[in-house]
């Protein structure tokens, strides 16, 4: 029997003494290594699981050295290889048992208590089905037997526990020193990290969250220091994670990251293959109607993703972004080295260049419902839902700044354009990065880099006024040219912008005036009268404080701005300012105080939002406001 286990590649054994591991392996884990040994002293069947490379077989050792003094023997079985003849597992069980006092006959006599034993069944993930009927049958009938298995699935019997291993932590702990991800890389970095400056441990934070804090991907990039510096090796892992290797582990698999990845795919049937490597397209997080458009297709059909995508989730391979037996449409996350692993896959069954396309057409189909849907007053849906896929928006316009299409560029623009709002929400030097880089690659003339050049000048209006004027300079021949009194009235804008960032109250005044005057009653795919009226009141408020006082009561008069919360912030804030300025501080505390407490705010006007609780400290404290505040306005 022993020579049929080592023929189908079974690493058994009986434990005497188990491998000392290193402190170090269990950095950031004394937590969940102080629940598991209180699992053991309770229950007879403790499962641990989790993705690859968290750790579990590590952690599990840890627990049966400090449980042995309890027992009379600790018994063995790892299955790494998904090889194997039907029921050898079973027969390896059987054999490492047989050495043990369970498997002994008992003696005659007086009965006599049965001798305890704790059976660790390691990495039965190959044989995960055959172990559950194992399991079950040696509970039953050994009632001293006690199982401890680490899988990346449970075993779904009815009296198992389950400790769910997760990545380490990479946010710096309550008292501001460093993670759990930290401490492991800087412990297995050992002297080959010698400075431990701030900027260091920066460095070392950063890498660790590109990362993920997986404990072995942090163990193998710490490990290259011997061959890198840390800059370096930050800029490598930034572009993969595979060549992370190392001879020094235990396990093959464990040796890179490229094999470790591997052995669950080797678990996987070919339609959770197809559907892993073609999810890989997507970055960020993403929803079961994205995997079904990108997935679907060949020997998968649309209605076996939703399934085919849980069962990855169950091997650790897709991570739930929130609680998939929630009211919603459950949401995964690839982490980086499985996305990496699928993404090479992809390519090599030929089917990159329509994965792609189906991500670029479910991009903009996402970007025109958030568009609609911030111009029909649902302001909060339209930013959340960029917010989930932000991650592939952006995916989808770097992959345009590289493809030599022209046709590609420009969609990619026009995309890019009308996320208008999420830029002007907190993401302004982003949107202004892509719309410059796109714009190089597109003719001046085509009505895409038209629009786009005056979203850019926009957003580079506060930061850089020369950017911001040189594109206003190159579009405004042809909007006098068209006839488009909405461009017209936007460039005004920005001009007025422009002089205020310079100091030019006055003449930021009257260009503002001039997009007032311009502008249409109900304008799309940017600001309206309504936002050109408080940037008017903010220029007036020190040379015509009744004037001023006039444009920002006009502002909150203008139709349609109840289900605008963005330019209705704004509004809100340019008189709060007006009212402060002409001594009605208690009027203006109470219009602060009311703005900022709309519970929309923060998310569709976070600059406004925050611009007006900076104005209640100062009105708290009773500090003249000066223009410190007013980027929350035009920003």
């Amino acid at each position: 029997m022993r020579k049929q286990a080592g023929e189908v590649g079974t690493l058994l054994r009986l434990v005497a003494d188990s491998r000392t591991e290193t402190d170090e392996a269990l950095i950031g884990r004394e937590e969940q290594l102080t629940q598991l040994r209180s699992l053991l002293a309770c229950h007879r069947l403790v499962t641990v699981t989790g993705p690859v490379g968290v750790g579990k077989s590590v952690l599990c050792d840890a627990a049966v050295r400090g449980a042995r003094p309890s027992r009379r023997q600790v018994v063995r079985v790892s299955w790494p290889e998904a090889t194997g003849r039907p029921g050898a597992f079973r027969d390896a069980v059987r054999q490492a048992l047989l050495g043990t006092a369970l498997g002994q006959p008992g003696p005659r006599g007086p009965r006599r208590t049965p001798p305890r034993v704790l059976l660790f069944l390691d990495d039965v993930d190959p044989v995960h089905d055959e172990c559950v009927g194992v399991v079950q049958r040696h509970l039953l009938h050994h009632p001293t037997l006690q199982v401890l298995a680490t899988a990346r699935s449970p075993l779904g019997l009815g009296d198992e526990k389950v400790l769910h291993l997760g990545p380490l932590g990479t946010d710096p702990d309550e008292d501001g020193g460093p993670s759990p991800a930290e401490r492991l890389f800087l412990a297995t970095a050992g002297g080959a990290l010698r400075r431990r400056d701030p900027d260091t441990l920066e460095r070392v934070q950063a890498l660790c969250r590109t990362l993920e804090g997986l404990p072995l991907a942090v163990e193998l990039a710490a490990e290259q220091l011997s061959s890198y510096s840390l800059h370096d090796l930050a800029e490598l892992v930034e572009h993969g994670q595979a060549w992370l290797r190392t001879p020094h582990q235990r396990l093959r698999r464990h040796r890179s990251m490229e094999e470790a990845v591997g052995a669950v795919h080797a678990l996987c049937s070919p339609w959770m293959r197809m559907v892993w490597s073609r999810a890989s397209i997507l970055a960020g997080s993403f929803g079961e109607a994205a995997a079904v458009l990108l997935c679907s297709g060949g020997e998968v059909a649309p209605h076996q993703v939703p399934g085919l995508l849980t069962q990855l989730a169950a091997l650790g391979l897709l991570q739930y972004e929130n609680d998939p037996h929630g009211p919603v449409e459950p949401r995964y996350r690839m982490p980086a080295a499985v996305r990496e692993f699928g993404a090479r896959r992809l390519t090599e069954a030929g089917e990159l260049a329509i994965a792609v396309e189906r991500r670029a057409g479910h991009c903009r189909r996402i970007v025109h419902l958030a568009e609609h849907l911030w111009d029909h007053g649902h302001q909060t849906q339209a930013v959340r839902l960029v917010t989930d896929e932000q991650h592939n928006v952006a995916a989808m316009l770097r992959h345009a700044l590289t493809s030599p299409d022209p046709t590609e560029t420009v969609a990619a623009l026009e995309t890019a354009t009308r996320l208008w709002f999420w830029w002007v929400t907190g993401h302004n030097a982003t949107g202004l990065r892509f719309l410059l880089q796109l714009l190089a690659r597109c003719p001046e003339d085509h009505p895409a880099a038209v629009s786009a050049a005056w979203l850019a000048a926009w957003l580079a209006a506060r930061t850089d006024p020369d950017t911001s004027l040189s594109l206003i300079d190159r579009i405004w021949p042809l909007a006098v040219l068209d006839g488009d009194d909405t461009l017209l009235a936007r460039i005004a804008h920005v001009h007025g912008l422009v002089a205020l960032t310079l100091g030019d109250h006055a003449q930021a005044a009257e260009l503002f005036e001039q997009a007032c005057v311009l502008a249409p009653d109900h304008a799309t795919g940017g600001p309206g009268r309504a936002v050109y009226l408080a940037a008017l009141a903010v220029a007036r408020r020190a040379s015509a404080p009744h004037t001023a006082h006039r444009a920002a009561l006009a502002a909150l008069a203008q139709p349609g701005l109840r289900d605008d919360v963005w330019s209705r912030m704004r509004a809100r804030y340019a008189l709060t300012l007006v009212d402060h300025d002409n001594g009605r501080t208690a009027r203006a505390w109470t219009r602060a105080h009311r703005a900022v407490s709309d519970t929309d705010s923060a998310t569709c006007a976070p600059q406004a939002h925050a611009a007006l609780r900076s104005l209640l400290t100062v009105l708290r404290t009773g500090q003249p406001t000066g223009d410190h505040v007013i980027p929350g306005l035009t920003g």
